[in-house]
């Protein structure tokens, strides 16, 4: 059984929650369809768990890899970039699980 829980609960009476909870924007996908097959959306998915921006992304591009082998592969490739750049980012790690040191961010406003 599936169950649907909604973030938004003080939207008003049936007749307003209907209307209303159509117009909300995790209920609506913007060009394509490659996450409406799923039960679960993504975006719910992540923020219920806490991911990082990093997994998160990795996570959209293993449920939306559909289609032809080329954009499954495609996709693949992208969530195997996220996780590299999750460990590089958050682990000090490089794609092989070896020690690259603290990651860090040098911004010149010049």
């Amino acid at each position: 059984m599936n169950k649907t829980i909604y973030a938004h609960t003080d939207i008003g009476d049936e007749k307003e929650w209907d209307q209303a909870i159509d117009k909300l924007a995790t209920n609506n996908q913007v060009a394509g369809t490659h996450y409406k097959q799923s039960r679960i959306q993504p975006i719910d998915y992540i923020y219920a768990n806490n991911l990082s921006y990093n997994l998160g992304s990795c996570l959209k591009y293993i449920t939306r890899s559909k289609g032809e082998k080329i954009d499954r592969v495609t996709d693949l490739l992208k969530a195997k970039h996220f996780i590299d750049l999750e460990l590089q980012m958050v682990h000090g790690v490089d794609a092989k699980g070896n020690d690259i040191g603290k990651y860090s961010v040098e911004v010149s406003l010049d």
